[in-house]
């Protein structure tokens, strides 16, 4: 009886977690796409480059430090949330998020090789990564899952296609006003 409620209960937890999967994933790859081209300009390359040469402790610094940055941020609008503000609070807490996994994901690929010679840094990487991996796994082996992420990329080749269409006929408006 108690491994029946067990499992009714780890189901809806499961399906949350690959969720916040799905979707983290989604954003780092959308973000870390964004923040690459911005480091293409002048300013943003310039201090990308010296991010990059720091040691090792100064860039568990800069790496921590959007972060802690962002998380007063979240918490306002998680409490705009709770004084009823729902919409605003949402946004709030939405754009912190995005704006710090953008930030986060930039400063490690600019600091990985730094960031890995520090050995709690590293051993806290690798715990991270053998777990993220294992919830992979595990949430790849579920055909519900796998029928989810085939939806997801279905609606994200949907909406690059209307992109690329939408593109295509303004120039072709375009030569028709030449």
């Amino acid at each position: 009886m108690m491994k029946k409620i067990k499992r009714l209960l780890l189901i809806p937890l499961i399906w949350m977690a690959a969720l916040v999967f799905l979707i983290e994933e989604y954003i780092w790859d959308i973000t870390a796409r964004v923040m690459a081209q911005l480091g293409a300009l002048r300013a943003i390359h310039a201090i990308e480059k010296h991010i990059t040469a720091l040691p090792p402790r100064w860039a568990v610094f800069a790496f921590l430090l959007p972060s802690s940055i962002l998380i007063p941020a979240k918490l306002i609008g998680l409490h705009a949330i709770a004084n009823g503000h729902l919409m605003l609070g949402s946004i709030t807490f939405v754009l912190a998020k995005i704006a710090g996994m953008a930030l986060f994901s930039r400063i490690f690929n600019l600091t990985r090789p730094a960031l890995m010679q520090v050995l709690w840094f590293s051993r806290l990487y690798e715990w991270i990564m053998f777990y993220r991996n294992r919830i992979h796994a595990y949430l790849d082996n579920w055909p519900a899952y796998q029928q989810v992420k085939r939806r997801l990329a279905a609606i994200r080749f949907m909406i690059k296609g209307r992109g690329r269409l939408l593109r295509f006929l303004r120039r072709v408006r375009k030569h028709r006003q030449l």
